[in-house]
């Protein structure tokens, strides 16, 4: 039965290049169609990739792992030779205690080797270009360190020297063996996982993407429901103002501020009643407070509403509070000069007279009535609270619409970003799939 073997890649085309170069150049082949690669597809098209790289060098790995185990190891038996050899004869005191001191940093160094150059357990080339690159900066450290050390070595103990040297060179050409095995498998293994990361990205975007147009097309159910809601509260408010209600309502809001014209006008004429006793007023007030004439509480109850609310002080009866104060400028203890006296007096008279005081107060009384019971008529009316209702639910709406407005254009904005991240990320992808499969691949979304 005959035998067939499986060349490798490699191997395969330096011997297709060997035919070539004998035979000549062979004929030119048909043009390769495109490989198209389906980006649902593509992630695990790239594991499978990964995974048969990993197991292309497995063996390899696992074969300088055990080298190096085993120079590591050797290390460790020179190590022990060095420290029971005996020094050359004609070395000498000092040369021996010069030789004793080397040697201990050579042992110490090579104990350092022993310590960190631990063999992973996985044999993933990824994992193995950083044993290297950790194992590389080790063995500089320790041969910096031990180059000077060695030269004593070198007189003291020259068979040995001579094994150690050997050692960790055969030690470094192994790391740097198994460098070389896996830096090219192990950089189309970061470009393989570059692709996953961006055909995952692309996901993720295109995700995004989706749930932004869901988002907006949501928004955009909110904006017009909110639109003829306005448009519906509008019409309804228009209705409202041209019914006869409104008409009737205004119609008593004119006449309720007729009466408060009339209102405000009594309170105008109480307090020119009470004007031109203004400076005794002032002087009762003041001793009163220096305790120099005390009022009575009632009288001075009428004084402060005649100063604050005189509209108010004319419903008291004022009989009492007149007659103490026309008694006191009769008596001068008001210290008020004859002119002044005379124009309070007189107007002590003029109050005196009911009449001037009732009539204000009935006319008062009279327009307060009527206006409660036009405020009760208008309050009775609904028009105005449906109004005030309705301009709240147009306001609202009015607000909603500028904030659903404002949050599309937000939306838009970044949905745009998405499809101009896709766009980048999708070019960076095809360049990378090209860079690893050839450039005649295409991706199909």
């Amino acid at each position: 039965m005959q035998q067939t073997f499986k060349v490798p890649y490699p191997h395969f085309v330096a011997v297709m290049n060997f035919i070539e170069r004998i035979f000549g150049k062979k004929q030119e082949e048909a043009p390769s169609q495109p490989v198209v690669f389906e980006l649902v597809e593509l992630s695990s098209i790239v594991q499978d990739e990964i995974k048969k790289q990993e197991e292309l060098l497995d063996p390899v790995v696992k074969d300088k792992f055990e080298d190096i185990t085993h120079y590591v190891g050797e290390l460790d038996k020179l190590k022990n030779d060095l420290l029971e050899a005996t020094p050359l004869e004609e070395a000498g005191k000092r040369g021996e205690k010069l030789g004793d001191s080397n040697r201990d940093n050579v042992v110490h160094n090579m104990e350092t080797i022993h310590n960190k150059l631990k063999i992973p357990e996985n044999n993933s080339p990824v994992v193995a270009a950083e044993f290297c690159i950790d194992a590389k900066s080790t063995l500089k450290i320790v041969l910096d360190n031990t180059r000077r050390s060695l030269m004593y070595i070198k007189a003291l103990y020259p068979q040995e020297h001579q094994k150690i040297n050997k050692g960790l060179a055969d030690l470094e050409d192994t790391i740097d063996g198994l460098y070389s095995s896996v830096i090219e498998g192990n950089e189309r293994i970061e470009d393989l996982m570059k692709i996953s990361e961006e055909a995952s990205n692309i996901k993720k975007i295109q995700n995004g993407m989706k749930a932004s147009t869901t988002a907006l097309s949501e928004l955009a159910e909110k904006y017009e429901s909110a639109k003829k809601a306005l448009s519906d509260y509008d019409s309804r408010l228009a209705e409202l103002d041209n019914s006869g209600d409104l008409e009737m309502a205004k119609d008593l809001e004119n006449k309720i501020r007729e009466l408060d014209s009339k209102i405000s006008d009594i309170g105008l004429e109480a307090r020119r009643l009470f004007t031109p006793l203004s400076k005794a007023i002032s002087r009762m007030e003041k001793q009163d407070k220096n305790e120099m004439c005390v009022l009575s509480p009632e009288n001075r109850e009428i004084l402060k509403s005649i100063n604050e609310n005189p509209f108010h002080a004319i419903e008291y009866d004022l009989d009492p509070f007149l007659s103490e104060l026309a008694s006191r400028v009769e008596s001068g203890e008001l210290g008020l000069k004859d002119h002044m006296c005379d124009k309070v007096l007189k107007q002590v008279h003029v109050l005196n007279d009911k009449m001037n005081t009732s009539s204000l107060v009935e006319q008062k009384k009279a327009y307060l009535s009527e206006k409660e019971k036009l405020r009760q008529e208008l309050n009775g009316l609904s028009i105005y609270r449906q109004r005030e209702e309705l301009e709240k639910e147009i306001e609202d709406q009015q607000v909603l619409i500028s904030s659903v407005n404002s949050d599309i254009n937000s939306e838009k904005t970044h949905l745009n970003n998405l499809e101009e991240e896709l766009e980048r990320v999708r070019s960076v992808l095809l360049s990378d799939v090209r860079h690893v499969f050839g450039d005649k691949t295409d991706i199909k979304y």
